[in-house]
């Protein structure tokens, strides 16, 4: 047998090791098997020749990687993959206990309140004169401001500062007292 026939035997003796020990329990002797196989395959490459010798260096680094990618994206589907490992969760919130409290925490999303203290990005915001632990949806929040829950996450508010602008309303007569000016009514001089 040719030397560059031999390194393609070990290349591909090397790949069908690399697989097993994702799909068969070894203890790690297969990945011992693979590791001399892929080491050999390189070695008697380039006793064939330099050209044949890189090639199968090139080869190694392309295919290993991808079966390694293949290997850990399929394991889990497998019959022994799914002995070994827990079931994905169908979605985010089928692992979150469903509690009392984490639905009341779904009913405050879109309630306003405000910061307790600075948020960078976690702390705690009252609504409804309650405290809440919250997670700012990315900005600084200060201390007194305004905020607005977006949505809860892992047993948190999500906030964001509250931009939205809001009409107060006066009453004549605390106008007419104001120190201000502009807020006291003018007098009508067609009255009789």
């Amino acid at each position: 047998m040719s030397p560059a026939a031999f390194a393609i035997l070990l290349l591909a003796l090397g790949l069908i090791f690399l697989v097993l020990e994702f799909f068969i329990p070894s203890g790690g002797s297969l990945a011992v098997l693979c590791a001399l196989s892929l080491l050999g395959a390189i070695i008697v490459g380039f006793m064939a020749g330099p050209w044949t010798g890189m090639s199968i260096l090139l080869t190694e680094a392309v295919v290993v990687p991808a079966a390694l990618a293949a290997a850990v994206k399929w394991w889990p589907d497998t019959p022994i993959g799914r002995m070994i490992l827990i079931p994905r969760p169908a979605s985010p919130d089928e692992v979150l206990p469903e509690t009392e409290n984490y639905r009341g925490l779904k009913d405050l999303v879109g309630k306003r309140g405000t910061a307790r203290g600075l948020m960078v990005p976690s702390g705690i915001v009252l609504i409804e004169n309650r405290p809440y632990d919250a997670v700012s949806e990315g900005t600084t929040i200060e201390a007194g401001q305004n905020v607005l829950v977006v949505g809860v996450s892992t047993q948190r508010l999500v906030v964001r500062p509250d931009t939205t602008i809001r009409a107060e309303l006066v009453e004549p007569a605390a106008a007419a007292a104001s120190s201000d000016p502009l807020a006291q009514q003018i007098a009508d001089p067609f009255a009789e």
